[in-house]
């Protein structure tokens, strides 16, 4: 059959927006089966289980020039809609057309296949899964309840991290293009209810080398999802101080995050809006932030949050509600400031304390103790199995445990004792904030520190676990983060110093992944948060080219994923250098009363992410050849239909690549192109996608495949190149045999 005039034509994106609404199904003579109205495309209405026009075009087969035209008059049967719909209801064999049997009260066909096992590698093609009972495969929609278990687990230590971004020679301030701080990931427009896609943003200080990092400094938001901009503050009467932190959260309950980090030359916050306006300043407050940085805590359960900045607390309109001259969470001896002030509630009364190295100040910025033994950068967590915290405090060159009751030291690793490690020649320098994590999977919580040739390990009893060469001499205070990439409850340990990025093993150190990298160094480390909303772990890493003897020189921020889509899912947040899961959640928005993160199941834990529910839940993309239009393929190009389906337990994002083959690829089938999908595919949806094959051959018979999530089969391989890690890699298959273009008539 031609198609009208009208529709002889048709380019291929508009016949896949057009596809993607069809949801009816065809019987094997070319009419749109339907159980209600809404099945049938728009101008047609079901009747008598088929679709037909609404101003009856006479006949169920749509001639006449009906709606139906388009889809009309398949060369092969359906196998049926992705709901089951378009399988009949049966009680008996008696109930179904010839060549079906009745199976779970549907009419089903049947692929013979003796083999047929139904496990892990199942293969069956076009939808289909194996079922024993009829040694062969049947459409999914068939699948009796419960649906099989989707699962993928990652190989364990196979990391191979591969770059998916970079933010670099901007065009708006091209100068201000060096990093030295730790960027944040923050939805800065918000996470739409159930929109398990949308991608934060990643806001950061640049500056520019030739005005130095203590001043001047541009604020910028960049989209996750791929670097590009989103607002850059350039009013000099906005520079903000180039290396200091940023935390980010909604402080005005507006349903936005704010931006607070430090003005030019450290001495005054500013806090910004979601878009970049200034929303508030202090105006000579003298809060000597330096290369320190904010954090963002509702401190007393009521009203708006509070922002803490050392030993100082900001109202969230910008108010100084009180300031203290003493200890600030900042490591002595640095000739900079650069205080990191926690605050938790230690005690458990509600409230909020400040912690900081030898000082806790209540919510109100009382004294509760103090003892003398010397500030330092702190950490909180559970090592004792008790309601109540510990402290860990890192001061020059040494790491202790104090008790968050009293501040009594449990136990001290002083430096004499660490600089006899043999990274640590002739010391292990002064050391930086503590990261704190189950590094070798015991269930125990161990201390990280980096210092200036060494990153360490402590255990829960403060002896060293292990410890691995580094090198950042020029400030020796940077941080690191933490994250279980393979969800197999031990920490990898993610550090950056002066000229590599690595990945190492919690149990024992082992690098499982380095990569060359340039920084000058101050307080800053890379972060793990899903950046792009793919629901994978990436690691964003600021970068500067201030280091003068670095083999190689980056600058800006990079963004780094696992090519084999092994990393699990996390948060799509990581709001501030002091980082604890549950200061923040995931939309920005600050608990009025923050669960104590060291009595969760699975946390107890500081600078770290968490991973998302449903740890090793995964996709199974299957694909089905659904249709040909060989009439007037001399004009049109042969049009085939594939429906693409998920399986599986997790959704994914849109995008997918869907390939289409003259001939099995597993063969050497002909690659004829790849189009993708255009909405995410969420457990049990699916996807029309439509392909145009121009200059076909004619009269001749033709074998045609579909494979999803594949941008092209690896034939060394055997497989799809996919970009899913999916629980059933052999189903992705589909196809159509004997199509033959006729040319026109």
């Amino acid at each position: 059959m031609q198609l009208p005039k009208s529709r002889r034509w048709l380019p291929a994106g508009v016949l896949a927006v057009l596809a993607a609404g069809i949801a009816s199904c065809q019987d094997s003579s070319g009419t749109l089966t339907c159980a209600i109205d809404a099945d049938c495309p728009t101008g047609m209405h079901c009747q008598d289980r088929h679709c037909v026009g609404d101003e009856d075009a006479g006949t169920p087969d749509g001639d006449g020039g009906s709606p139906g035209d388009i889809v009309t008059n398949p060369d092969h049967g359906d196998l049926g809609r992705p709901d089951g719909g378009g399988l009949a209801s049966c009680q008996g064999d008696n109930d179904c057309r010839p060549g079906e049997v009745c199976f779970n009260k549907l009419c089903v066909k049947v692929l013979p296949d003796p083999d047929c096992a139904s496990d892990d590698d199942d293969t069956c093609p076009n939808d289909s899964y194996c079922e024993p009972q009829l040694d062969g495969c049947v459409p999914w929609p068939a699948h009796p309840d419960p649906q099989p278990a989707c699962e993928y687990i990652p190989p364990a230590g196979q990391f191979t991290p591969r770059e998916e971004w970079v933010w670099q020679n901007p065009q708006q301030a091209p100068e201000w293009d060096e990093v030295m701080m730790t960027p944040v990931v923050v939805a800065l427009d918000g996470l739409p209810p159930g929109d398990t896609f949308a991608a934060p943003a990643v806001v950061f200080n640049s500056f520019n080398a030739e005005h130095g990092y203590s001043q001047d400094g541009i604020l910028r938001a960049v989209k996750g999802s791929d670097g590009s901009p989103l607002f850059s503050v350039t009013d000099p009467a906005l520079y903000t101080h180039p290396v200091a932190g940023i935390a980010a959260a909604d402080i005005d309950d507006d349903g936005l995050p704010e931006i607070v980090t430090a003005a030019s030359g450290g001495g005054d916050l500013l806090c910004f809006e979601s878009d970049g306006t200034l929303k508030w300043r202090t105006n000579g407050a003298n809060l000597n932030v330096g290369w320190g940085g904010p954090a963002i805590a509702n401190l007393d359960g009521q009203g708006a949050p509070e922002i803490v900045v050392g030993a100082a607390v900001v109202s969230a309109d910008g108010q100084v509600l009180w300031s203290k001259s003493g200890s600030r969470g900042q490591q002595p001896n640095t000739g900079t400031a650069a205080p990191f002030s926690v605050p938790a509630d230690v005690d458990g009364d509600g409230d909020m304390e400040i912690v900081t190295g030898d000082t806790l100040y209540d919510h109100e910025g009382s004294v509760i103790w103090s003892t003398g033994f010397g500030d330092g950068f702190v950490a909180v967590a559970n090592f004792n199995r008790s309601e109540q915290p510990e402290i860990v405090v890192v001061s020059r060159g040494s790491v202790r445990l104090q008790s968050s009751s009293s501040g009594d030291i449990l136990w001290l690793a002083p430096p004499e004792r660490l600089n006899q490690l043999p990274e640590c020649d002739p010391n292990c320098g002064l050391l930086g904030p503590p990261t704190v994590a189950d590094f070798d999977g015991d269930g125990e919580p161990e201390i990280g520190v980096a210092g200036s040739d060494v990153y360490l390990v402590l255990d829960t009893s403060g002896q060293v676990l292990w410890s691995v060469a580094s090198r950042d001499r020029s400030s020796n205070i940077t941080g690191s983060a933490v994250f279980d990439f393979e969800g197999d409850r031990r920490a990898e340990v993610v550090y950056a110093d002066e000229v590599e990025l690595k990945v190492l093993r919690g149990a024992d150190g082992q690098v499982l992944y380095s990569q060359p990298h340039s920084s000058l160094t101050a307080c800053e480390y890379p972060v793990i948060a899903d950046v792009d909303g793919d629901q994978n772990a990436e690691i964003v890493i600021a970068q500067n080219t201030l280091m003068a003897d670095a083999p190689q020189k980056f600058k800006g921020i990079r963004v780094f994923g696992d090519a084999q889509d092994n990393w699990v899912d996390t948060r799509r947040i990581w709001n501030q250098h002091a980082y604890h899961v549950t200061n923040v959640n995931e939309d920005g928005s600050v608990p009025a009363v923050a669960e104590r993160n060291w009595l969760i199941a699975g946390l107890n834990n500081f600078r770290q992410n968490v991973q998302g529910e449903g740890l090793f839940q995964a996709p199974d993309l299957t694909a089905r050849l659904v249709e040909a239009w060989t009439a007037a393929c001399q004009i049109n190009g042969l049009i085939i239909w594939a429906q693409v389906s998920n399986r599986g337990s997790r959704a994914v994002a849109a995008g997918v690549p869907v390939s289409f083959y003259r001939g099995d690829p597993r063969a050497g089938g002909q690659l004829l192109g790849t189009v993708r999908t255009t909405q995410p595919l969420y457990p049990g949806n699916s996807e029309f996608v439509a392909f145009v094959w121009l200059n076909p051959p004619m009269n001749t018979p033709l074998d045609i495949w579909v494979v999803a999530d594949d941008d092209g089969w690896d034939q060394g391989a055997g497989a799809p190149r996919g970009e899913n890690s999916e629980c059933r890699e052999g189903n992705n298959l589909g196809y159509l045999n004997d199509i033959t273009c006729l040319p026109e008539t």
